[in-house]
């Protein structure tokens, strides 16, 4: 069997000659036979004119020569089909391929996305789906990312590497990263569907217990401190009525406490820098500058720039430009 690390597995793998990426993005959706659904995605940065009129002359070529660009494409993805057919032993297959190109005017990039099917990329056992042998010594540079995404139904028993961020149905790897002779794995099974919606049920059963409880013992506590109340401002024998003021521990202080205490906020140290821009964006309306959140948080340029781009990329703010500085937008907020 050949060394996995010398399977080619690399940046050349999906290096492109006709345009030069500022970032990749490699999708990869996992089917419950075993096929992926790649979606490979070269990211252009358009800051100037002369940028986006180089981006719109590769459209017009992809346009007019569609065969040709498939045809490269084809030819490595092939290769590294077989490659993997050597490693694992299952027969393999790309299908489907298609390229498109689009510009985001907002977001101010250019995209050139190939998508295909790979047939036998992952391992079943059963109903189990092991992906990660078909890449074996596969290595992420810096500006790429990976994602890969189980059926519905499937829950992931095994992530590794740990990923960088990893959500229902769904895990990222950024690199740089090498993924060693395993590969970047995700093992799934079908969730257990025996026993998932009595547990559901009865959680949310005892919630709801647990709710109605307290809403009943509030209910019940301040009817009795409502009587104390009454009681305390019955006119006394004299005729006059009890003027004593609050004190401490009366309803007012209770519902102030219960307000604090329903509105927590979340400890600064505890938040990832995206979450801290975030929030810095909702305090500030919806919109603040890229230089602010420098300031704000006493950030380089460089780590400025890098958690504003990954908050772009996952579509969680717009950016756009106000003469020669940057403006974070709220996507809810923004008006472009």
């Amino acid at each position: 069997m050949d060394d996995p690390h010398q399977s080619g597995l690399g940046s050349e793998t999906f290096a492109q000659t006709e345009v030069d990426p500022d970032s990749v993005v490699l999708g990869i959706d996992l089917a419950e036979n075993g096929t992926a659904s790649w979606e490979v995605s070269y990211r252009v940065e358009l800051t100037t004119d002369n940028e986006t009129a180089a981006f719109e002359s590769l459209q017009s070529d992809i346009e007019a020569n569609t065969s040709a660009y498939l045809s490269a494409f084809r030819d490595r993805m092939e290769r590294t089909a077989r490659t993997a057919e050597n490693t694992t032993g299952r027969e393999m297959s790309i299908r489907g391929l298609s390229v498109s190109t689009s510009i985001e005017s907002v977001q101010q990039y250019g995209t050139v996305t190939y998508r295909f099917r790979w047939t036998n990329f992952a391992a079943v056992d059963g109903e189990t789906i092991r992906m990660g042998d078909a890449l074996a010594g596969f290595f992420l540079e810096s500006n790429t990312r990976l994602t890969a995404t189980w059926p519905d139904g499937y829950d992931a028993t095994t992530v590794s590497p740990e990923p960088d961020d990893r959500r229902d149905q769904t895990v990222t790897w950024r690199g740089p990263i090498e993924f060693g002779a395993a590969g970047p794995q995700v093992t799934a099974s079908p969730a257990s569907s025996g026993s998932s919606f009595p547990i559901a049920l009865l959680a949310f059963a005892a919630l709801l217990a647990v709710g109605m409880v307290g809403t009943i013992w509030l209910v019940f506590t301040r009817d009795l401190f409502d009587i104390a109340d009454a009681e305390d401002t019955t006119p006394d024998s004299s005729g006059g009525a009890d003027t004593e003021a609050i004190a401490p521990g009366s309803g007012a202080d209770r519902a102030d406490a219960e307000t604090a205490s329903e509105n927590p906020q979340p400890d600064e140290e505890l938040l990832s820098n995206e979450e801290r821009v975030l929030r810095l964006l909702d305090e500030r309306g919806g919109r603040v500058k890229q230089q602010e959140v420098a300031s704000e948080f006493d950030w380089t340029d460089a780590k400025t720039s890098q958690v504003v781009k990954s908050l772009r990329e996952d579509d969680e703010i717009d950016v756009f430009r106000l003469g020669r500085e940057n403006v974070l937008v709220d996507p809810e907020e923004s008006e472009l």
